[in-house]
């Protein structure tokens, strides 16, 4: 008797619903029956559109199965090492927590409408930012439909800005930024300098709390070296990056990517 290989059982923290639904209807429908199959999964219950109503529970699990797989299987996947420039994936401990956006002050969250994870190992630095709508227990509901997109680059930066406590003059000039991006003023981001600058803005916000094993799939937004405020003489590799999801990990020794060879 044939007996098909379940799935592993994870916890999941984070599913963005807004990026699955983006990137399901970009695999070709053909392709869409052929992963169900092979997963076993209920390709009517996978179309469910999760940005609309209360989908089942099922129908995001199942999307991100199907999403996940035809990822792994048509792109090449980078590490937190070597993220590329589509999707990577890591494991590592993580701290997480909510983000003030100052410039929202009738959030029905009192501000704290972005999620922000990060972690560091000898690699570099790890931080994924996305929206809390997308933290599960945190959908939004009825009296709660306000949240925005905070997993845009634009807003990313903002709230980063509005909780850095040595630089508020930055939270401003990510607001002035955020506006004129809404309208498409692409010359916005010539007043801000490089994306580098923003990316070492991002690796100085600290969060309290206990870390946790934390794996991910994520899409990358910013990458690059940046100076080690311990050391300024020395560089750290960090990437900012918005995740699909964000896990507890199980067996990490398993799946902490290995440092790349010395060239």
């Amino acid at each position: 008797m044939f007996w098909r290989r379940k799935a592993p059982l994870r916890y999941f923290l984070y599913i963005s619903d807004a990026k699955l639904d983006m990137l399901f209807e970009q695999i070709d429908p053909a392709q869409r029956r052929r992963v169900s199959m092979e997963l076993g999964l209920d390709l009517k219950l996978a179309s469910v559109v999760l940005r609309q109503g209360d989908p089942p529970r099922t129908a995001r699990l199942a999307k991100l199965r199907i999403v996940e797989r035809y990822i792994d299987r048509h792109h090449q996947v980078g590490t937190g090492v070597q993220p590329g420039a589509a999707f990577f994936r890591g494991s590592m401990p993580m701290r997480w927590g909510w983000l003030s956006n100052g410039y929202e002050p009738e959030s029905p969250t009192n501000g704290f409408d972005t999620v922000f994870f990060r972690g560091q190992d000898a690699n570099g630095i790890v931080m994924l930012a996305g929206s809390r709508r997308h933290v599960l227990g945190e959908e939004p509901t009825e009296e709660n439909q306000r949240l925005v997109a905070y997993s845009a680059t634009p807003n990313i930066m903002a709230v980063i800005a509005e909780n850095l406590s040595a630089r508020p003059d930055l939270a401003e000039d990510w607001r002035l930024l955020r506006a004129d991006a809404d309208i498409g003023n692409e010359a916005a981001m010539a007043v801000l300098g490089h994306p580098e600058d923003g990316l070492h803005d991002a690796t100085r916000i600290r969060l309290s709390g206990p870390s946790q094993d934390l794996e991910y799939l994520a899409v990358p937004l910013i990458q690059g070296e940046v100076p080690n405020d311990a050391q300024p003489s020395r560089h750290t590799r960090a990437i900012l990056a918005t995740p699909l999801y964000v896990a507890v990990a199980a067996e990490m020794s398993r799946r902490r990517p290995r440092r790349p060879p010395r060239p």
